[in-house]
Order: structure tokens, then C-alpha cells, then sequence
């Protein structure tokens, strides 16, 4: 049971961690500008804006949101299986915890970093996942291997 509270929890701390992620993409100043039109800094370093200010395209507004909901929707696989010990709720966490390191990896330069909290609470769902399905096999197969008990 202590698996699953550890799942429980990691669950939690993903939906939160991603939605502050989020929160801190929309309004932190991350996005390099230069207030040249070349967009060739002078000597001094880039000024900063916030996402919001900087307008990007539909690309990047695509991968933030993705990010989220991805995040958000392995946070609720893990704690529905947390909760009700469905086996089919492990699907999303663990797609989930593979897509958003992936997004992590692909933007690792800019605002995919920022998320990593939430992927390293997705994995500790995942394994925590993992870790309560392996007594119930171990104690399975222990039977399997001595019928006359």
C-alpha cells in the first residue's frame, strides 16, 4: 500500500507542478529579445520578455499547451490507479511520463526545461506504479511453485 501512496501523491505533485510550470512559461521573463530590428544584440546582453509579450507563433503555443495537458492527464492516470487500482489508468501515466521527457529532451534549450519537475514526478508515479504491481506477481508465483501449501 505504501507504493500506492507514493503513486498517490507523485500523481498530485504532477498535475501542481505542471500547472506552476505552465503558470511560470506565461509569465516569467524566458524569451530573448533584442530591441534592434536586425535582431543583432549590441554588446550587452539580450533583453527578456515573457512568452506572452513575445507573440510566438502557433508552434509554440501548441507545445506549452501540449506539455500541460499531457502532464495533466498523466497526473490523473496515476492517481486513478492510485485510488482504484485500475491496471488500464497506468496506460496514460506512463505514456505521459515518456511524451513530456520527450518534450522535455526536444526543447531542452528553452521552455522545456521548465518542466522537468513535472516529468521527475511522472516517473516516480510510474515506478511507484511499477512497485505495487510486483508483490502481488512474486506472491502469485510463489503459489504456482508450491501447490501443496
Amino acid at each position: 500500500m505504501r507504493a500506492r501512496r507514493i503513486e498517490f501523491g507523485a500523481g498530485v505533485a504532477a498535475c501542481a507542478l505542471s500547472l506552476l510550470a505552465f503558470i511560470f512559461v506565461l509569465v516569467a521573463p524566458i524569451v530573448p529579445a533584442c530591441a534592434s530590428p536586425q535582431q543583432h544584440c549590441p554588446k550587452g546582453a539580450p533583453a527578456y520578455i515573457s512568452i506572452i509579450q513575445a507573440a510566438p507563433d502557433a508552434g509554440a503555443w501548441l507545445f506549452v499547451l501540449a506539455m500541460l495537458v499531457i502532464s495533466l492527464v498523466g497526473g490523473g492516470g496515476a492517481i486513478v490507479e492510485a485510488r482504484t487500482g485500475r491496471r488500464a489508468a497506468a496506460i496514460p501515466l506512463w505514456v505521459a511520463a515518456i511524451l513530456v521527457f520527450a518534450g522535455c529532451v526536444f526543447a531542452a534549450s528553452g521552455a522545456g526545461i521548465i518542466y522537468l519537475p513535472s516529468v521527475l514526478a511522472l516517473a516516480l508515479a510510474a515506478y511507484a506504479s511499477i512497485l505495487a504491481r510486483l508483490p502481488a506477481r512474486t506472491r502469485a508465483a510463489a503459489q504456482d511453485n508450491h501447490p501443496s501449501d
